[in-house]
């Protein structure tokens, strides 16, 4: 019955937003055999969602540059299946961001260095950061943020020679204090789990994206037409803080 309710949810939303803006999607995983968190999605599931893709006419970037018909594939935790289903993405193109968490890296369930400089020696993953051990900023002092940015960056940067100007807030939560303390350590792009288009900001810099790891076909097909837009509120109201913890 929920189910049936979310999808009825789900295509009336599509009818009153449909659109053809570029999105960012996000997952947390993907598994063909051994599947490393509940979070992940079958490589069968992500197939299909790929071809929903494709037949509306949308192409996979790998940092969208145009407001319509784009779309950014965007991992966050670093688990191990997207490595051992890289071949998968080399045979189809698709790039995909990753966002790392370097305390985790390494550890089981989770990629290593070597496995994350393959990847990135293909040209089809960009990465980003998930802070040094994905706490929640919203509840940290503001010298705990600094570290948790700062040092996240230092690392990614240092181990991957890579300029790291991209960061995903953990669990999707933040606030304005939040926004300007990333952008004082560099980050230039922000995602946050707010659903909607690209083209539609929360701020400047900060992205939104739309929550599809275990959307189903008909689902999937209803957030590339801009469904997530009717959940906006109740996403802002779980993520989003106005004042600051500390």
């Amino acid at each position: 019955m929920k189910h049936r309710v979310k999808l009825l949810l789900l295509r009336l939303s599509s009818y009153i937003y449909k659109n053809r803006d570029s999105k960012v999607i996000y997952y947390h995983d993907v598994h063909s055999k051994q599947s490393y968190t509940d979070m992940s999605t079958s490589i069968d599931l992500f197939r299909k969602h790929l071809e929903i893709i494709w037949e509306e006419g949308y192409t996979v970037v790998d940092k969208i540059q145009n407001p319509k018909k784009e779309i950014e594939i965007t991992f966050d935790d670093g688990f191990r299946g997207l490595y051992e289903n890289f071949d998968f993405f080399i045979d189809n193109k698709i790039p995909v961001t990753l966002f790392l968490i370097p305390d985790y890296m390494g550890g089981p369930n989770y990629v290593n260095e070597k496995e994350v400089s393959e990847m990135l020696a293909t040209g089809l993953l960009r990465i980003g950061s998930h802070t040094m051990s994905h706490r929640n900023l919203d509840e940290l002092d503001e010298d705990e943020v600094h570290l948790e940015l700062k040092n996240a960056k230092a690392f990614l940067e240092r181990k991957f020679d890579a300029n790291i100007d991209e960061i995903c807030y953990p669990r999707g939560r933040f606030n304005r204090r939040i926004i300007q303390l990333c952008r004082e350590h560099g980050y230039t792009t922000q995602y946050s789990c707010l659903p909607g288009s690209y083209s539609k900001p929360f701020a400047e810099g900060v992205l939104r994206r739309n929550f599809v790891q275990h959307a189903t076909p008909e689902e999937f097909r209803y957030h590339l037409y801009g469904a997530g837009e009717l959940f906006y509120k109740r996403y802002l109201k779980q993520h989003f803080r106005n004042t600051y913890a500390h």
